[in-house]
């Protein structure tokens, strides 16, 4: 069943299932992709959902090319601003931070874990591959994660 939740603007919130997962596994997977934890885990426990769970979600965490501004609002924020609005929306923290390299540079976008492994997410519903897609796909290369 979703529900409502009444925080400004007021979103509908989709039903999803929730699972957990502590810190030291997630980060053993994590480390396992070959991927750097340079702040290590921000949190000991970690919530997340199944693949059908994400993708009733996702929708509401990939925003408008409109919000961006060169140097102001970029691919960093958007990702910040995904990770950030899924814990408060959601209560779900495992979509992290990714910094790594696309093939025109440097680029921030998100990674999630879904229980059976990991995927990427573009934030920027503009910024070519917008969604969600495996790892290793559209020549996204992942270093470090913060998550």
């Amino acid at each position: 069943m979703s529900k409502v939740k009444v925080i400004n603007p007021i979103i509908h919130v989709p039903s999803f299932k929730e699972y957990s997962i502590d810190g030291t596994t997630l980060a053993k997977k994590i480390l396992a992709l070959g991927f750097t934890l340079p702040v290590y885990l921000l949190d000991s426990i970690y919530y997340y959902t199944d693949l059908e769970g994400w993708g009733n979600i996702l929708w509401d965490l990939t925003f408008n090319v409109n919000l961006g501004k060169p140097e102001k609002f970029d691919c960093d924020n958007y990702s910040l601003k995904a990770m950030s609005e899924c814990a408060e929306r959601y209560g779900l923290n495992t979509l992290g931070l990714v910094i790594g390299n696309i093939p025109e540079g440097r680029h921030a976008f998100n990674i999630l874990f879904h229980g059976d492994g990991f995927m990427f997410h573009e934030p920027n519903s503009g910024f070519g591959y917008g969604g969600l897609f495996e790892i290793g796909e559209n020549n996204y290369v992942g270093e470090w994660v913060i998550i």
